[in-house]
């Protein structure tokens, strides 16, 4: 595992920022990755701000799934810990449009990325 705001030039922008992490290139799937969570973490940032809320009163008055706590989402929010699938079902639930926004970022991130897939498989084409 890996930390995903190692990969930002600015570490305290994980989640904070709705610009990128870095404005270098990507250039490998862990990258990709962070860049996505670091865009899915700011918008819960701003879908709690919308609700004059912030993370630990949400969570405090949110019935949150097994496994889910405020700990965890600050972890993920701060980019010191991955994001799970798991996650993300529970945030699509609560946050109106998030899939179709994380279906955007992934494609804007994955046209933009210059890494190759290292098992031989060929890199997706971009219309």
């Amino acid at each position: 595992m890996f930390e995903p705001r190692s990969l930002a030039t600015n570490r305290k922008k994980f989640g904070n920022s709705s610009s990128r992490l870095t404005s270098t290139n990507v250039e490998s799937p862990q990258q990709a990755a962070a860049e996505v969570q670091h865009a899915i973490a700011n918008r819960i940032r701003e879908y709690l701000l919308d609700q004059n809320a912030d993370l630990k009163s949400y969570c405090a008055r949110a019935t949150l799934p097994t496994g889910l706590n405020y700990e965890r989402f600050q972890r993920i929010n701060r980019g010191e810990t991955m994001i799970t699938l798991t996650d993300l079902m529970y945030w699509a639930n609560v946050i109106p449009g998030l899939v179709t926004f994380i279906g955007a970022t992934m494609d804007t991130i994955t046209s933009d990325a210059h890494f190759e897939p290292s098992d031989g498989a060929v890199k997706r084409q971009v219309p």
